[in-house]
């Protein structure tokens, strides 16, 4: 019994600090691979002078990840910030842009047909936007049909016209020739010094027009129907 407690005792010794030495190492190792992968990270962030990673949270890699993209945001929005005086040049220079090419852009929406009228040849606007057929003074001057202008009736005086137009009067019986095509209509007359005439939705529904904007033509007639193609208003003055 005396010598196998003798060999048991410096055993139990030895595994102790075995056992104390195994931890010890093991401590080591994690502390080690947490420094390395905190160092690791830290690394990998696309940071300039980026702090070495403390306890502190102003170091701890998401807020200075936040304050840098703030920083960023920051810059952009400085850059793409326009100052209140260039920003109303802009827009004034944007305005005046508008100005020089809505006449033009107007002029290229309507759609223009050739007609003939009192013996002359007439610019015809198709104006869908009204009932009515519309002349202007100034066309009616040119065609020489002052003499045929009658007062409206009382219930046609408050007639609603586009763009706030007012009639004058109207003429009861129109002739035209629209291509081979006769058409015998009413118009009312608007003040207006441009030589327009305008084809509204009455006449356009009796004649069964159908505008083919494909292939730029107006078909027309109630029996024998007839092609009719656009034509620019610019290539002489409307109505002459």
């Amino acid at each position: 019994m005396f010598y196998s407690g003798v060999l048991t005792e410096p055993s139990r010794k030895e595994v102790e600090i075995r056992e104390a030495a195994a931890s010890l190492r093991q401590q080591r190792r994690m502390k080690q691979a947490v420094q390395f992968i905190h160092k690791d990270s830290a690394d990998l962030l696309p940071l300039d002078g980026l702090k070495k990673l403390g306890t502190s949270k102003d170091t701890q890699p998401h807020n200075i990840l936040q304050k840098r993209l703030m920083e960023t945001n920051l810059s952009k929005f400085r850059g793409s910030w326009t100052p209140k005086g260039d920003l109303s040049s802009q827009t004034n220079k944007l305005n005046q842009t508008k100005l020089d090419s809505s006449g033009k852009t107007k002029d290229e929406e309507l759609i223009v047909v050739s007609c003939q009228c009192a013996g002359k040849e007439l610019k015809a606007v198709v104006n869908t936007g009204s009932q009515h057929n519309l002349m202007s003074s100034a066309c009616l001057d040119r065609l020489g049909l002052k003499e045929h202008l009658r007062a409206l009736p009382v219930e046609d005086e408050v007639v609603s016209l586009p763009n706030k137009v007012k009639a004058i009067g109207q003429i009861e019986c129109l002739s035209l020739t629209v291509g081979a095509v006769p058409v015998e209509c009413a118009a009312l007359v608007v003040e207006d010094n441009d030589q327009l005439f305008s084809f509204g939705l009455q006449t356009l529904k009796s004649l069964k027009c159908v505008i083919n904007m494909e292939k730029h033509h107006l078909v027309l007639g109630q029996m024998d129907r007839e092609e009719i193609p656009f034509v620019s208003i610019n290539s002489t003055e409307a109505g002459e």
